[in-house]
């Protein structure tokens, strides 16, 4: 099912950095703040695209607190082919926003995506983030500079090819992703696939300031970046209300005692455009559904 993607030249990748690092800072602070993002369709028909700006688009949902520890979800996982320049995936993001000022921002992200820029095909592949300033000097992508630490003799590393998705018209294949903090403060990351979550590597305390302690923001969703004229396939490429529509399920938040409590209302839904790439609220069985742009 998984396989290790071939390693690019270290110093192309390093090159290449920055530039395959920004969009993936915070798609949602992106979507929300940036003038080029899309802006919400007041009518049905999807807004034009044109050809050479890039656009963000998000849908999921965010949940805000004091305290959190960790937390289990599952996602569906799919592939398909796009364009050189787009891409399309997923994120769980946890985060300590501090004070509210970008410098301050620590946060975590892990999920998959289909990258053609960086990885050279449009496979999916696992990916983990982090960030202690808000991505303005910090920052690792994969493992392209030290930060993530992978588990001995281990072979789920941050690139991986995931070979076998789902099908919109057939079997969903899952991952479960559960991120969370042991009492040494390190961050601890475990994968499942179509089975219990194992411990893959972490994410060490030293790396971070205020994620060190806690989190305090957490993020659950789909994302698409594109630079092209045709919008890209978000989760299995259909809106939120149709049966064939990508979903994350079993969404639980973990304590500091390691309790874990099912999310299944009250949190804050978020959408680019609705009529393009939408999200269904979350339901008792911790559901909920997304994507596009198809009907």
């Amino acid at each position: 099912m998984m396989r290790l993607q071939g390693q690019l030249d270290g110093a192309s990748l390093e090159n290449e950095l920055d530039r395959l690092i920004f969009p993936y800072v915070d798609p949602l602070f992106l979507t929300m703040n940036q003038s080029h993002t899309i802006e919400g369709s007041k009518d049905r028909g999807a807004p034009q695209l044109d050809a050479g700006m890039t656009t963000f688009c998000t849908a999921g949902h965010m949940m805000n607190s004091e305290d959190y520890y960790g937390v289990e979800v599952i996602s569906d996982v799919y592939g398909f082919p796009i364009g050189q320049d787009d891409r399309s995936g997923v994120l769980v993001q946890i985060s300590n926003v501090g004070d509210g000022r970008k410098s301050n921002r620590n946060e975590i992200v892990v999920g998959w995506h289909v990258h053609p820029g960086l990885y050279g095909d449009s496979k999916t592949h696992f990916y983990v983030l982090w960030t202690r300033d808000g991505y303005e000097s910090t920052c690792s992508f994969n493992l392209l500079r030290p930060g993530y630490v992978p588990e001995s003799n281990i072979m789920m590393a941050p690139g991986v090819t995931i070979d076998v998705v789902s099908d919109p018209d057939g079997i969903k294949r899952t991952i479960i992703f559960k991120v969370l903090k042991d009492s040494a403060g390190d961050w601890l990351v475990h994968i499942g696939f179509d089975s219990e979550p194992y411990l893959i590597g972490r994410f060490p305390k030293s790396l971070f300031t205020s994620l060190g302690d806690k989190a305090d923001n957490i993020q659950i969703g789909g994302f698409v970046v594109t630079t092209t004229t045709q919008w890209a396939p978000m989760g299995s490429g259909f809106l939120s209300n149709n049966v064939k529509a990508a979903s994350f399920s079993n969404i639980q938040l973990i304590d500091q005692n390691g309790k874990k409590t099912k999310v299944t209302r009250g949190q804050h839904p978020f959408s680019s455009d609705k009529n393009i790439y939408s999200v269904s609220p979350i339901n008792i069985e911790g559901k909920f559904t997304y994507g596009g742009p198809l009907q």
